[in-house]
């Protein structure tokens, strides 16, 4: 198949290779001109393909490009040209910050082609934006998590922290999951579920974004570590998951805000999976052992870091993520006060309305709709008649 990867870190990088080593052809796409990756864009430009350290089975990080056997793909092009990105592939992934999502598809939608299968990794949704803007009738896809955890090591070289062993999808229009999912089963080994695995629908699978719930709380614990670390400590950093995340805190937080979104889950139809056992469900081959034993083994693994609270981890995950939770819960009558009190403390912190920044049923056009109206849109991608009148 043709692929075209939107996005040169972390995520689309190691993607692009893994669908190269897959025998597919592969289309790399930066849409971007800041300099965020910009000498890893550039190298791999270069060089027109892409070096990968796989470290998935150290059982630890390092951040060295030099500390093991780099392996190499060629691709078939890496350029900055959406339309001769986009136009003739099968496959679009895109792999950007959400928050970036309503501007891209207001420059790219309109390169999508009927049929072809449009997956955003994550999406919060997102997609909806893309459907808006869109003149053909495309399929979109959505993630919950990126196939691997990776990270860009030096310019043009990504190491591959661990693969995810299964990566649930949804689908919008939700009619047209099993054309989709025929495309999505070709690309990765982690798409290779059975039919009962794949999410109702769009909202379902940003729901089970695990980010939405580890990297806002586990960073909000984070705070104080930080602070301590650069007033007394400024060569060390902490590490979220080994130790923000090994707090009581932090657990009795994620315990509260999993059972409002499971609520959130249930009441829009769809199962109240917890999540650690989606953790699992993602990470590992076995499904017998206890999940929070498995969460804890990779933490042995994790990255040190985030070096700072200004991070995507929240300026992403807490008005892309949390708000849409509290929106879909308001609409719902479910009661969250665990998530919009992580909002409103977040926002404190960095003196920012997350509110207003974040993504809600109003800011995706859907907030006159009633519940049973907005599921029956997310099937069919069609909004009542009477709602477009009004």
């Amino acid at each position: 198949m043709k692929i075209t990867i939107i996005g040169a870190g972390n995520a689309g990088s190691a993607c692009a290779f893994m669908a190269a080593e897959a025998g597919h052809k592969v289309r790399l796409l930066k849409t971007s001109n800041n300099v965020t990756h910009d000498e890893h864009f550039q190298a791999m430009s270069n060089n027109q393909g892409i070096y990968c350290i796989n470290n998935t089975n150290n059982g630890h990080f390092t951040d060295s490009a030099d500390d093991a056997e780099k392996a190499f793909q060629p691709l078939d092009m890496v350029t900055r040209d959406p339309k001769i990105a986009i136009e003739g592939a099968d496959v679009v992934m895109i792999f950007i910050q959400t928050t970036y999502h309503e501007a891209l598809a207001k420059r790219i939608a309109k390169y999508f082609q009927d049929s072809q299968l449009v997956m955003l990794i994550p999406g919060y949704a997102g997609s909806l934006f893309y459907h808006q803007h869109c003149t053909n009738t495309p399929i979109f896809a959505e993630g919950e998590s990126t196939p691997n955890d990776a990270r860009i090591v030096s310019s043009g070289v990504v190491k591959v922290l661990f693969k995810n062993i299964r990566n649930s999808l949804s689908f919008f229009p939700a009619v047209k999951t099993t054309e989709g999912m025929k495309i999505a089963c070709k690309l990765f080994p982690a798409y290779q579920i059975e039919a009962d695995q794949v999410r109702k629908h769009i909202f379902e699978s940003a729901l089970h974004n695990p980010n939405i719930i580890v990297h806002t709380i586990g960073l909000y614990v984070m705070y104080p570590m930080l602070e301590y670390c650069a007033k007394h400590h400024p060569d060390e950093v902490p590490y979220m998951y080994r130790d923000a995340l090994s707090t009581e805190m932090a657990w009795l937080m994620i315990e509260k805000l999993d059972a409002e979104k499971m609520a959130v889950l249930s009441a829009l139809g769809c199962q109240a999976i917890p999540y650690l056992e989606a953790c699992l469900f993602r990470n590992e081959t076995d499904l017998t052992q206890d999940a929070r034993d498995v969460f804890e083994s990779y933490k042995l693994s994790s990255p040190p870091g985030p070096y700072s609270f200004d991070n995507r981890y929240i300026t992403e995950d807490v008005p892309m993520g949390l708000v849409l939770l509290a929106s879909l819960g308001e609409k719902l009558n479910v009661a969250m006060p665990e998530c919009n009190r992580l909002i409103e403390m977040c926002g404190g912190l960095l003196k920012r309305d997350f509110y207003k920044e974040g993504r809600t049923l109003g800011s995706l056009g859907l907030s006159t709709l009633s519940t049973k109206e907005l599921l029956l849109f997310l099937n069919s991608g069609i909004v009542p008649i009477k709602k477009l009148i009004a």
